[in-house]
Protein backbone atom coordinates (compact mmCIF):
# COMPACT_ATOMS: atom_id res chain seq x y z
CA UNK A 1 0.00 0.00 0.00
CA UNK A 2 1.14 3.50 -0.87
CA UNK A 3 1.37 5.69 2.23
CA UNK A 4 -0.08 9.19 2.05
CA UNK A 5 2.79 11.00 2.85
CA UNK A 6 4.53 9.81 -0.27
CA UNK A 7 1.73 11.25 -1.93
CA UNK A 8 2.12 14.75 -0.32
CA UNK A 9 6.16 14.47 -1.29
CA UNK A 10 6.18 12.94 -4.34
CA UNK A 11 4.10 16.07 -5.63
CA UNK A 12 6.97 18.39 -4.64
CA UNK A 13 9.78 15.88 -5.39
CA UNK A 14 8.22 15.95 -9.24
CA UNK A 15 7.82 19.38 -9.69
CA UNK A 16 11.39 19.63 -9.19
CA UNK A 17 12.53 17.26 -11.50
CA UNK A 18 9.99 18.79 -14.39
CA UNK A 19 12.15 21.59 -14.04
CA UNK A 20 15.10 22.40 -16.88
CA UNK A 21 16.90 23.38 -13.70
CA UNK A 22 16.90 19.90 -12.35
CA UNK A 23 20.02 17.82 -12.58
CA UNK A 24 19.74 15.06 -9.75
CA UNK A 25 17.77 14.19 -6.51
CA UNK A 26 19.47 12.04 -3.44
CA UNK A 27 18.05 11.03 -0.25
CA UNK A 28 20.54 13.49 2.36
CA UNK A 29 19.66 11.65 5.28
CA UNK A 30 17.49 9.06 7.85
CA UNK A 31 15.31 11.43 8.21
CA UNK A 32 11.93 11.17 5.89
CA UNK A 33 11.69 14.11 3.71
CA UNK A 34 15.17 15.50 3.56
CA UNK A 35 16.64 15.31 0.24
CA UNK A 36 19.58 17.13 -1.38
CA UNK A 37 18.64 18.26 -5.32
CA UNK A 38 21.18 19.46 -7.89
CA UNK A 39 24.20 18.33 -5.48
CA UNK A 40 23.95 21.36 -3.18
CA UNK A 41 20.43 22.01 -1.96
CA UNK A 42 19.25 20.43 0.79
CA UNK A 43 15.57 20.30 1.15
CA UNK A 44 13.20 19.58 4.25
CA UNK A 45 9.32 18.72 2.60
CA UNK A 46 6.69 18.96 5.13
CA UNK A 47 3.00 18.55 4.36
CA UNK A 48 -0.68 19.65 5.28
CA UNK A 49 -3.31 17.86 3.29
CA UNK A 50 -6.02 20.14 4.64
CA UNK A 51 -8.74 21.13 2.20
CA UNK A 52 -8.31 24.49 0.58
CA UNK A 53 -8.32 27.33 -0.67
CA UNK A 54 -7.59 28.91 2.80
CA UNK A 55 -4.51 28.28 6.00
CA UNK A 56 -2.56 25.75 6.04
CA UNK A 57 -0.32 25.55 9.22
CA UNK A 58 2.85 23.28 9.31
CA UNK A 59 4.40 22.50 12.69
CA UNK A 60 8.37 22.18 13.49
CA UNK A 61 9.23 20.56 16.47
CA UNK A 62 12.50 20.89 17.81
CA UNK A 63 14.07 18.29 16.13
CA UNK A 64 12.95 19.29 12.72
CA UNK A 65 14.64 22.96 14.15
CA UNK A 66 17.16 21.35 14.77
CA UNK A 67 17.92 19.16 11.44
CA UNK A 68 17.14 22.32 9.45
CA UNK A 69 20.10 24.49 11.58
CA UNK A 70 22.54 21.82 11.53
CA UNK A 71 22.29 21.44 8.20
CA UNK A 72 25.87 23.16 7.42
CA UNK A 73 24.86 23.74 3.72
CA UNK A 74 24.53 27.07 2.63
CA UNK A 75 21.39 26.30 0.47
CA UNK A 76 18.83 24.63 3.45
CA UNK A 77 15.25 25.20 2.21
CA UNK A 78 11.49 24.06 3.79
CA UNK A 79 8.99 23.14 1.16
CA UNK A 80 5.65 23.53 2.42
CA UNK A 81 2.92 21.04 0.42
CA UNK A 82 -0.58 22.98 1.10
CA UNK A 83 -2.96 19.85 -0.02
CA UNK A 84 -3.73 19.82 -3.65
CA UNK A 85 -3.67 23.83 -3.81
CA UNK A 86 0.07 24.58 -3.75
CA UNK A 87 3.48 24.04 -3.04
CA UNK A 88 6.37 26.98 -1.84
CA UNK A 89 9.30 27.02 -1.29
CA UNK A 90 11.08 29.15 1.75
CA UNK A 91 15.07 29.72 2.38
CA UNK A 92 16.40 28.97 5.74
CA UNK A 93 17.14 32.44 6.61
CA UNK A 94 13.01 32.94 5.55
CA UNK A 95 12.04 30.78 8.34
CA UNK A 96 14.00 31.79 11.00
CA UNK A 97 12.32 35.40 10.08
CA UNK A 98 9.34 32.97 10.98
CA UNK A 99 9.95 31.09 13.88
CA UNK A 100 13.14 30.68 16.59
CA UNK A 101 15.05 27.94 14.54
CA UNK A 102 17.55 27.44 18.02
CA UNK A 103 14.59 27.12 20.24
CA UNK A 104 13.71 23.36 20.98
CA UNK A 105 9.91 24.38 21.66
CA UNK A 106 7.25 23.52 18.61
CA UNK A 107 6.50 26.20 16.30
CA UNK A 108 3.82 26.83 13.74
CA UNK A 109 4.13 28.87 10.44
CA UNK A 110 1.11 29.42 8.50
CA UNK A 111 0.62 29.62 4.50
CA UNK A 112 -2.46 31.42 3.77
CA UNK A 113 -3.78 30.60 0.18
CA UNK A 114 -6.43 32.60 -1.03
CA UNK A 115 -7.74 31.91 -4.41
CA UNK A 116 -6.16 34.24 -6.40
CA UNK A 117 -3.80 35.63 -4.73
CA UNK A 118 0.11 35.88 -3.54
CA UNK A 119 0.92 33.41 -1.11
CA UNK A 120 1.27 34.72 2.71
CA UNK A 121 3.32 33.57 4.95
CA UNK A 122 3.68 34.01 8.49
CA UNK A 123 4.78 32.49 11.94
CA UNK A 124 5.11 34.05 15.50
CA UNK A 125 8.33 35.99 14.81
CA UNK A 126 6.63 37.57 11.58
CA UNK A 127 5.72 36.94 8.20
CA UNK A 128 7.35 37.20 4.80
CA UNK A 129 6.86 39.18 1.59
CA UNK A 130 3.73 37.76 -0.77
CA UNK A 131 5.54 35.25 -2.60
CA UNK A 132 4.02 33.86 -6.08
CA UNK A 133 1.43 30.85 -6.20
CA UNK A 134 3.48 29.54 -9.26
CA UNK A 135 7.00 30.18 -8.09
CA UNK A 136 7.53 26.83 -7.04
CA UNK A 137 10.49 25.22 -7.64
CA UNK A 138 12.22 28.06 -9.44
CA UNK A 139 12.17 29.67 -5.94
CA UNK A 140 14.61 26.76 -4.35
CA UNK A 141 16.33 26.27 -8.11
CA UNK A 142 17.95 29.66 -8.70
Amino acid sequence: MIDHKDFMHGAALVAVADSEMFTALNRASVKYGHYVVNHDRHLFIKYNDGKGPGDYFFTFSGEDKRRIISEVAPLVFTVLVCGNEVITGIARDELSQLITLNNAAASAVRVSARQGKRLRISGPNGHLSPIARNSFPARILT
